[in-house]
């Protein structure tokens, strides 16, 4: 899936609207069988796209533009992979789209420094991210405390899977950060929304800002079919708290 595919994402606000979401994909799929989908919170952030050539990051870049010198700053994203296991092979090139976030704890503290610093203070941790990101000297950027999760690869990729949720654990083998604990696999849209439920009532236990449930078709064939049959259509939601 590329990048631009992947910002292709369903708003939903309702379980209602999740039974017409499932309903929609199988009848494009003209599949009769439940789905599998993978569902995690989707964080407050700012999505950017990382380039790595070679187990090497070259460029970093958001919708806005290159923002590579800050996101170097992070301290939790590697310069040169680090594979899990040595038998881990490191792809020449991997286009990853990742979330940068700032954990809520971390934004009022940020906002408490600019405050004595008779600086104007961040409305959200979003704002306080971008702002991070476009900073024209990443020593700036540096004293942001700002973190990562991989969400997906671009269309240039070499890691193998068969699946969206195989595809986060290569990233994961290859030493990046994916939310592992809560990316979980259901089956059918009732599982979905039992897992939308449980996510609604935990939002406020997360240490980052949640902003609703992340949806997907786990089947990376299901997803090309849908793009080839809608044009449009990746099988991606975000239903919204």
């Amino acid at each position: 899936m590329t990048a631009n595919k992947q910002r292709l994402i369903s708003e939903i606000f309702n379980e209602q609207d999740l039974l017409a979401f499932d309903k929609d994909i199988k009848e494009l799929l003209e599949e009769t069988a439940e789905l599998q989908y993978v569902v995690e919170p989707r964080i407050t952030g700012v999505e950017v796209i990382l380039i790595y050539k070679q187990g090497a990051l070259k460029s970093v870049t958001d919708q806005a533009g290159p923002v590579t010198p800050s996101v170097k700053t992070i301290l939790t994203v590697p310069l040169t992979f680090i594979p899990l296991r040595k038998e881990t092979p490191v792809p020449d090139w991997l286009e990853i789209v990742a979330d940068i976030y700032m954990e809520e704890a971390a934004f009022a503290q940020l906002n408490q420094e600019m405050r004595r610093k008779n600086l104007a203070t961040f409305s959200d941790p979003r704002a306080a991210v971008e702002d991070s990101l476009h900073q024209t000297d990443a020593r700036i950027s540096a004293k942001r405390p700002m973190n990562y999760f991989c969400s997906g690869i671009g269309e240039k990729a070499e890691v193998k899977g068969a699946t969206h949720y195989e595809l986060r654990l290569a990233l994961q083998e290859l030493g990046l950060r994916v939310n592992r604990p809560h990316i979980q696999l259901r089956h059918g849209m009732r599982e979905v929304i039992d897992q939308c439920r449980h996510l609604r009532a935990e939002a406020g236990n997360f240490p980052y800002p949640v902003e609703g449930a992340l949806i997907r078709v786990n089947s990376l064939d299901l997803q090309e079919r849908l793009s080839r049959t809608s044009g449009h259509r990746t099988g991606t939601a975000v239903f919204r708290f």
